[in-house]
């Protein structure tokens, strides 16, 4: 395959180098034929863009290798925390069309696996790594963290890199930094949406939708007529309760001006300006990336609607299957506002076909109607309630696991303490038991309420269950510590029997000197309580070099 050829696997992969000096910088990728996107930091260090080319090289066109420079209009440095941080380089030579990076719209969902590939110190010609999205994180939440780096660990030489979706190949982000201390193996993605507010320029080359229908972006109100319902929301998006319905009034009303303006300022791309939303009175400005979603359902059909998730999910029915077929079969969980319900063009369908689906699937829904008087009302007032009936059995089910967590964790703890109390006194240096169990027992014994249900949210217990695998595995390592412990002084024990009988073969059992070096031996492993394994060991050690020496210089081995 020709290098030039738009068809050569990810023709838009870019290495940055100093033009002067040939120092790889980092990575880039190319968007349309004329531009490169990358990190600000890859490129430069100043408020003002930098006034020189740098070398551009497509890794798997090398023929196409050109330079460029910042774009006018293109250079967002890394503001206050690492906010913005994207530059757009234009091309000196414009490259073939059908090479551009496959950027893309969607939803950051935990767990998805990802991939990226940079250029990291011993590694010029690349180095892929895999890992997974864990949550919004950095500035003002615009950033997504990258977990499970594998293989290796995040290094120099990723900042610009596209993270591609595994499973789609469409480009999600650009690798923005890495995170230098504990835990290991965690970096940080600038999502396509977070780039293409800064650069709306990158717009053009992005497919799939906003999370927010444009038309309410165009609304947005920074005066937030009604503080008390944007607060409300606010809490709503931030909180853990799965269902909820609100009615708003008309379009124009208070509270739908006030919906409009809370949920555009969850939109990673659409949101406005810091300097606008610094205006917004407290509490009603949603953390970027607050929701996955926001459709206005008016006069849309509930395949329209369900194909706008499947959009935001990244995923395409089969070409025989329906949207709303395709969403039955099961998508991951977001979080999603629906409003104008009342208006939408079967709104009972909707309802029980669709929103009741989702809710079922673990997804959290606001349900906005604007009136009091729709037929689907009640509807979606039943599911809110069975919503809250589902979530109780859950948080029951999940508080039992808790306890059984607490349960094996205190037995588990019993059996390594007996065993500890056995082992301690015969090897010196064996650690004091880990107390554990104790910790999580008083965690689920939290401050008096009506019952246990209320205290605790979903996230919170399933954060207490990792929690409790990582003190499982915590105790589980403690016990093969031990038992090594124990089995390094079994296996000095029979290393020094065996040279023992070395030595009787050799006829140097009566061999005063070095029988003193053996009694040495047998006293720290047999008699001395603890053991201390390192000065036994070294005693071992002796004892061998004393056979060796006297069987260089006396005579041969008989084999009696």
């Amino acid at each position: 395959m020709h290098p030039a050829d738009p068809g050569a696997p990810y023709p838009w992969h870019a290495r940055i180098r100093d033009a002067a000096t040939g120092q790889i910088l980092g990575a880039g990728m190319l968007v349309g034929t004329e531009h490169v996107l990358t990190c600000a930091h890859v490129v430069g260090s100043g408020e003002d863009p930098p006034g020189s080319d740098v070398a551009v090289e497509f890794i798997t066109r090398p023929d196409a290798a050109t330079s460029g420079r910042v774009e006018d209009g293109c250079w967002v440095p890394s503001k206050e925390q690492g906010a913005g941080d994207v530059a757009l380089l234009r091309l000196v030579h414009a490259q073939p069309g059908g090479c551009g990076a496959p950027l893309h719209r969607r939803a950051m969902l935990l767990g998805t696996e990802v991939y990226a590939q940079g250029f990291p110190a011993g590694h010029a010609d690349g180095l892929g790594a895999f890992m997974k999205l864990a949550g919004n994180c950095g500035p003002r939440g615009e950033w997504v963290q990258l977990t499970g780096w594998s293989p290796g660990s995040p290094a120099r030489g990723f900042s610009g890199a596209a993270v591609l979706d595994s499973g789609s190949g469409h480009v999600v982000g650009m690798v923005v930094g890495r995170h230098t201390g504990e835990p290991a193996g965690v970096a940080y993605m600038i999502p396509v949406e977070t780039v293409v507010r800064y650069l709306p320029r990158v717009g053009r080359w992005t497919r799939g939708h906003t999370a927010v229908d444009p038309k309410a972006a165009r609304k947005f109100d920074p005066r937030v007529p009604d503080v008390e319902f944007g607060q409300q929301v606010t809490d709503w998006l931030t909180a853990p309760s799965n269902v909820r319905v609100v009615t708003t009034g008309g379009r124009d009303s208070e509270r739908s001006r006030t919906l409009r303006s809370v949920i555009v300022s969850s939109d990673r791309e659409q949101r406005p300006p810091d300097e606008v939303l610094a205006t917004a009175p407290p509490g009603t400005v949603s953390p970027a990336a607050g929701l996955d979603l926001a459709v206005d359902a008016s006069s849309r059909t509930v395949e329209e609607i369900s194909q706008r998730v499947l959009d935001r999910l990244g995923i395409t029915p089969g070409p025989s299957a329906s949207a709303t077929d395709r969403v039955r079969d099961g998508v991951p969980p977001m979080t999603i506002v629906v409003y104008g319900i009342d208006e939408a063009g079967d709104p009972v369908s909707l309802v029980d076909r669709l929103l009741r689906l989702l809710a079922e699937q673990g997804s959290r829904l606001l349900l906005v109607f604007h009136h009091d008087s729709s037929p689907a009302l009640d509807r979606a007032r039943s599911l809110e309630a069975d919503a809250v009936t589902a979530a109780r059995e859950r948080l029951q089910r999940l508080l039992g696991e808790a306890a059984g967590e607490v349960a094996g964790l205190e037995a588990a703890e019993r059996r390594v303490v007996r065993r500890w109390r056995e082992i301690a006194p015969r090897v010196a240096g064996v650690p004091d038991p880990p107390d554990l169990a104790a910790s999580f027992r008083l965690r689920l014994l939290r401050p008096p309420g009506s019952t246990p249900e209320d205290r605790w949210t979903e996230g919170e217990l399933h954060d207490l269950l990792r929690a409790g695998e990582r003190a499982s595995a915590r105790i589980e390592e403690f016990g093969r510590t031990l038992e090594a412990s124990l089995a390094r002084r079994n296996e000095l024990r029979r290393r020094a029997e065996a040279d023992k009988a070395v030595a009787a073969r050799a006829g140097l059992a009566e061999d005063l000197a070095l029988e003193r070096v053996y009694r040495r031996v047998r006293l720290l492993l047999w008699h001395e309580r603890p053991c201390d394994l390192a000065e036994a060991e070294a005693a071992v050690k002796d004892y061998e070099a004393a056979i060796r020496r006297m069987r260089a210089s006396g005579p041969e081995e008989t084999g009696k």
